[in-house]
């Protein structure tokens, strides 16, 4: 399962593993104005929050 690091705003920093992560499709779900919130993992964010999300690349 891929882990991601989730950077907001409000300086706050999360990690979470999901099944997968299609990064063009969390791109639209961010964008789109019919959405306020995103799941990610077992975290739920308000999208406008949301400053980076980067894959963590384990060794």
């Amino acid at each position: 399962m891929p882990k991601l690091r989730i950077v907001t705003h409000n300086s706050g920093e999360f990690e979470t593993e999901v099944d997968s992560f299609d990064p063009v499709e969390m791109n639209e779900q961010l964008n789109s104005m019919e959405v306020n919130t995103v799941v990610i993992g077992d975290l739920i964010l308000s999208k406008i929050d949301v400053k980076v999300i980067s894959p963590i690349k384990e060794i």
